[in-house]
């Protein structure tokens, strides 16, 4: 009798710690789900903010004034030179050359309109594209992570409230929500910083004589603009108090005789 009372007890014993196990298992796979989709779609658009980040650097490089001349003007050293100065040289150049004397001061200016080319357009047009189509990216599945990672937070915090989850689990959750958000805005933030950059050079540009340079400036000003819209769009996360957990689970658990 005594031995069969010892293996049924420890048949229960075993049975119970086998379903504790179960329940522990469920319960960390449920969270290490949400937190594994989370970050995966963290993840890309990061890399996205990031990627639209280096074409934005790309366009301030290609926006930047390098003095880059061809034909008559090329000797005249125009790459530090105002427009007044190259246009004086430019006239020189040519009433000593092929034109003579002839070649007058309105004719000098329209050669170097022509010659003197400050910064490539095309080259812009590529960067600028390059950047719609990572903003237009980014515009699309950023809401989506911003909504998934709301609901994850309001998640966190109804665990943590009913002990579904440890203090540690709580805060490493939050943090890599705060921290995804942190990196993504950052990215946009120098995004805008670059556009401003880029849009300046263009002026100085345009203001030095360059022409055909208008949707080149607005483009710029637009993808600022747009960046500064996504940004603007993610919400810092601030610590809650357990006593703000306590209400949060409160008020999103079901009533008694409720159904979710």
């Amino acid at each position: 009798m005594r031995i069969a009372a010892l293996v049924s007890s420890l048949t229960v014993a075993v049975v119970l710690s086998g379903c504790g196990v179960v329940r522990q298992d469920v319960t960390r796979s449920n969270t290490d789900h949400l937190s594994f989709n989370q970050n995966a779609d963290a993840v890309a658009i990061q890399e996205q903010a990031n990627a639209l980040n280096l074409m934005a650097d790309q366009l301030v490089r290609r926006s930047t004034v390098r003095g880059a001349v061809t034909g008559a003007a090329v000797t005249c050293g125009l790459a530090a030179l105002s427009v007044g100065s190259a246009q004086s040289c430019v006239v020189g150049a040519a009433a000593g050359g092929v034109a003579g004397a002839a070649v007058g001061r309105a004719k000098g200016e329209r050669e170097v309109a022509q010659r003197v080319e400050l910064v490539s357009a095309n080259a812009l047009v590529r960067s600028i594209r390059g950047m719609n189509g990572q903003m237009s990216a980014i515009e699309l599945s950023l809401p989506e992570l911003l909504a998934e990672q709301d609901a994850e937070l309001a998640d966190l915090q109804i665990r943590r409230a009913t002990r579904a989850v440890t203090q540690k689990e709580y805060e490493n959750g939050v943090r890599a929500i705060r921290e995804s958000r942190a990196t993504i805005a950052e990215a946009l933030t120098l995004t805008i910083e670059q556009t401003e950059v880029a849009s300046r050079n263009m002026t100085v540009a345009m203001q030095q004589g360059q022409s055909g340079l208008d949707w080149h400036l607005n483009a710029a000003n637009q993808l600022g603009r747009e960046a500064h819209s996504a940004r603007s769009t993610i919400s810092p996360i601030g610590p809650l108090s357990f006593a703000q957990d306590e209400r949060v689970a409160l008020n999103a658990a079901p009533r008694s005789g409720e159904l979710r």
